[in-house]
């Protein structure tokens, strides 16, 4: 019988981003896919700001934005008359060094994880599928395999993750609820070449009386995606449509003229808003579509999974390596859960409005809707916090039993942030970083990032040195130690932080904070240590 300390099914985006946080963090594991190679159908594509601050830390974000098309605006229509415009370039650029949407097609996404992947040495299992798995006991799970050639292959694992899209074989013989339901309206989306008078490189948004159509532009000139509500008289006969059959349809339900060029995809589907009871099942766990599926609206789903198992992979590579207790691991349901479902309720609320065929829904979304949006639009603080729902830069973790929360002095409420808050963005300088970058580039290295910053830098390297030695006998290899004083480059982040003299901040390897205190000595930390990770106090 084989074994293996984790094995991953399911090789599109989630997967390949576990495999690869997992290759960072020296885990042995396998992947396998049905499937013959990586995707080739665009399918999501939508890389939201949160997201390319991971990719950023894994060396790969740049290469990312070369192949997309970063789009830094979008624009409501109501008919001819544009009623609002939301500039996330504006908004954003304080918050992130991605202050815009990243169009990048699934298939490129796939393609850029699976060569990351394979730089490290590390490769996807193709044409071999789960047929079956189950717990046993409490040690392992066992999980069978079918091979391209016939074969079967038993094979025990230390741990288990699903990672295989909306129709989850391993959710379905886990026998996990999927509850939710199915939206009545069929949608189709089309990549495909449009001429109009608008302004091209945006994202626009048609509403009509009827229906609404998405326009998110795509790299190549005058590309875009189309994705709408599919005609009511487009038929029952579904899967055999081209777009050609329902471009007049689609062209009689908005009041724009547009005329559309060469299609390149076009598919049709039912929209599902579902989610798992729970995330895992014993030794085995589920995440992105195989956990929660939601209507399309934000591009919020590609970008929730990756985000899954960035939460999932180090806690998991620290119980495998033996240097966290196994509960670690019911931290994943208790930060990733709350997301889901908070994205389940507000891509639900906001797709029941845009598609509503009631009467008065209606005339308050062509009518009243805009004239509202306009003026809550105005304010710079809506603004600033629409732009972290969407780019997902706003999720916290504040009330996991994970974050170590200061106490209440005057320097400590002073500070801008909380312990379960992503670390926010700041650019460091030289001399830390020559040429100048941000601070997720900054702390790249896969691990946790200690940072013990103090405005003067008296004493400031012999904690540095205490906590090395500590951090290095209990756990090697995974604890980064910086020491910064003030005017050594790191000043915006102190300004981001909110330090007003010195503080202790622990960074978790997925950038969000996991101890903060405003001293330097470390009764909080080592009370974290032993909390989180069941380590005796030092």
């Amino acid at each position: 019988m084989s074994h293996t300390p984790v094995l991953i099914v399911g090789a599109g985006p989630t997967g390949l981003m576990l495999a690869c946080q997992l290759a960072r963090h020296g885990v042995e594991f396998r992947i396998v896919d049905g499937k013959a190679g990586p995707t080739r159908e665009s399918r999501a594509l939508g890389v939201q700001a949160r997201t390319l601050e991971l990719l950023e830390a894994m060396g790969i974000a740049a290469e990312a934005v070369a192949q997309g098309r970063p789009t830094d605006a979008g624009n409501i229509y109501v008919g001819r008359r544009r009623v609002q415009r939301i500039p996330l370039g504006d908004i954003g650029q304080a918050v992130t060094p991605f202050p815009y949407l990243l169009i990048l097609e699934q298939s490129r996404n796939e393609a850029l994880l699976y060569k990351t992947l394979r730089a490290a040495g590390r490769d996807v299992e193709w044409q071999t599928a789960l047929t079956e798995v189950r717990n046993e006991a409490s040690t392992s799970a066992m999980a069978t395999l079918w091979h391209a050639d016939g074969s079967s292959e038993t094979l025990r694992c230390d741990w288990l993750v699903g990672c295989d899209g909306a129709r989850s074989p391993v959710r379905e013989q886990l026998g996990l609820p999927f509850s939710g339901g199915t939206y009545e309206n069929a949608f189709y989306v089309a990549d495909t070449r449009v001429d109009w008078a608008l302004p091209h490189g945006e994202l626009t948004v048609c509403l009509s009386s009827e229906t609404f159509v998405v326009f998110f532009p795509m790299p190549g000139e005058q590309r875009y995606r189309v994705i709408g509500t599919l005609p009511r008289d487009a038929g029952g006969d579904v899967p055999v449509l081209r777009f050609e059959d329902i471009e007049a349809a689609v062209r009689a339900q908005m009041d724009i003229e547009v005329r559309f060029g060469e299609t390149a995809w076009f598919s049709s589907y039912r929209v599902h808003h579902r989610c798992v009871e729970r995330l895992r099942a014993g030794r085995c766990f589920v995440a992105g579509d195989a956990a929660h599926v939601h209507s399309p609206v934000g591009a919020q789903g590609m970008n929730t999974g990756l985000q899954d198992v960035s939460n999932l992979a180090w806690k998991l590579a620290l119980v495998v390596q033996g240097r966290a207790r196994e509960d670690l691991l019911d931290s994943y349901h208790a930060e990733r859960w709350p997301v889901a479902q908070q994205l389940l309720k507000t891509t639900d609320n906001a797709f029941q409005f845009i598609i509503s065929p009631n009467p008065l829904v209606r005339a308050f979304r062509l009518h009243v809707f805009p004239r509202i949006a306009a003026r809550v639009m105005a304010r710079p603080a809506v603004r600033r916090r629409l732009f972290r729902v969407i780019s997902q830069t706003g999720i916290h973790y504040r009330d996991s039993r994970l974050s170590q929360t200061p106490g209440a002095s005057p320097a400590a409420t002073a500070m801008k942030v909380r312990a379960g808050d992503r670390l926010p963005y700041a650019e460091i300088a030289a001399p830390l970083a020559d040429p100048p970058a941000s601070v997720y580039a900054w702390l790249a290295a896969p691990g946790f990032h200690l940072l013990l910053l103090q405005r003067s830098g008296e004493g400031l390297e012999a904690f540095a040195t205490a906590w090395t030695a500590r951090l290095a006998s209990a756990c090697p290899g995974w604890f980064h130690v910086h020491a910064v004083a003030s005017g050594r480059g790191a000043d915006a982040l102190f300004d981001a932080l909110g330090i007003t003299e010195r503080a202790m901040v622990l960074v978790r390897p997925d950038q969000y904070i996991a101890c903060l205190d405003e001293h330097l000595d470390g009764p909080a930390l080592e009370a974290w240590l032993e909390r989180a990770l069941g380590w005796p106090r030092g």
